[in-house]
């Protein structure tokens, strides 16, 4: 409950009006960022780094890719990484195993996953159960992958078990979900975007939001350790200052966050990485603020002793460290712009 008092206290500070108007530093503190992959749900970061964002409160921001969500993490306690971005449940497999961890702030709110078929017999549904009770065969990544826990989930929740009359989990490799589809060996795919916009592009059709159906969902957050935070708080706050910012401007300047995921991922369509941008807004899937919400944190760790990929929840005090990014939220309320900003420089460059 206090997490949760500290949210609606920070959404009912005064100031909402205004922006800081940092200026830049003379000398920018340097702060390393490894991201799992280089992925669409990490508009935020982007748009931090490439909006000059994090240059306006005065920090060098270099990010570097992990490869995988436990790459990630491992550079923050390898030392080669001050945060990471991935699944928060690393952090909690890192203190189950005695080290340190705690997510800081979220970068994407919703479970971005996504069923589609070709068959135009199988209609959109927001009634999850429509799809488990005529003998569809649905393809996921492997257990544990999110495709599989969700759909898993679901099931066991609504009390429908795998079988002939039901439904059949064919659990494919990662990428190859809709190649599975297209070659008619399952009737839906469950994938991200952009391959469910790739997918659409190639005649495929949206049958259920899983995104809609998991908030609130903490899929990807913002982590490092107590230790850092401790030890370096002014640095600490200023980083979750940008992302409060990044957060509030992709939501203000939807067209300008598109056009920084399309310099971000140039050898991906235009067209297919607005409309999976497009897509992810209307969904609220990229946060609105920078903190995470309580009882988005608590459903992924939920989930996650759910397909045994830790023994037990963390709870929020142990696991959820919001107060500079709720400080952020409380001192900058809400921003305001005159016009959108330019566009500074990419990750890749």
């Amino acid at each position: 409950m206090k997490i949760r008092n500290l949210i609606f206290g920070a959404a009912l500070a005064t100031g909402l009006a205004g922006t800081s108007g940092a200026a830049v530093a003379q000398e920018l503190k340097p702060v390393r960022i490894n991201q799992a992959f280089q992925s669409l749900l990490y508009l935020s970061l982007y748009v931090a780094h490439d909006a000059g964002f994090f240059q306006e409160e005065g920090l060098d921001v270099k990010v570097t890719t992990g490869g995988g969500g436990s790459q990630a993490w491992s550079a923050v306690l390898g030392g080669s990484a001050d945060y990471s971005i991935q699944d928060p449940v690393f952090p909690t497999i890192s203190r189950e195993k005695g080290g340190p961890g705690i997510v800081v702030g979220t970068i994407c709110n919703a479970e971005t996953i996504y069923a589609l078929a070709k068959n135009n017999d199988i209609k959109l549904t927001t009634n999850f159960p429509d799809l488990l009770s005529k003998g569809y065969k649905l393809s996921t990544q492997p257990q544990p992958d999110s495709g599989w826990a969700r759909l898993t989930y679901l099931a066991q929740k609504n009390e429908v078990h795998p079988g002939n009359e039901t439904f059949t989990d064919v659990q494919v490799p990662i990428g190859s979900e809709m190649a599975s589809v297209f070659a008619g060996q399952t009737d839906i795919g469950l994938s991200y975007p952009p391959v469910v916009e790739q997918a659409e592009d190639q005649g495929l059709h949206v049958v259920f939001s899983f995104a809609a159906a998991s908030r609130p969902y903490l899929f990807s957050s913002l982590n490092t350790t107590q230790s850092f935070v401790e030890q370096n708080p002014e640095v600490h706050q200023k980083v979750m200052n940008a992302f409060e910012k990044a957060s509030q401007y992709i939501y203000r300047y939807p067209d300008e966050a598109v056009k920084i995921a399309i310099k971000e991922f140039p050898d991906l369509n235009e067209k297919i990485v607005r409309k999976a941008v497009e897509r992810m807004i209307s969904e609220l899937a990229y946060p609105e603020h920078a903190f995470a919400e309580y009882n988005a944190f608590t459903a992924n760790q939920k989930l996650h002793e759910f397909v045994g990929t830790i023994k037990k929840p963390a709870t929020a005090e142990e696991g959820l460290n919001n107060a500079a990014a709720l400080a952020a939220y409380q001192t900058l309320g809400r921003i305001t712009w005159d016009a959108p900003r330019p566009i500074t420089e990419t990750i890749g460059q």
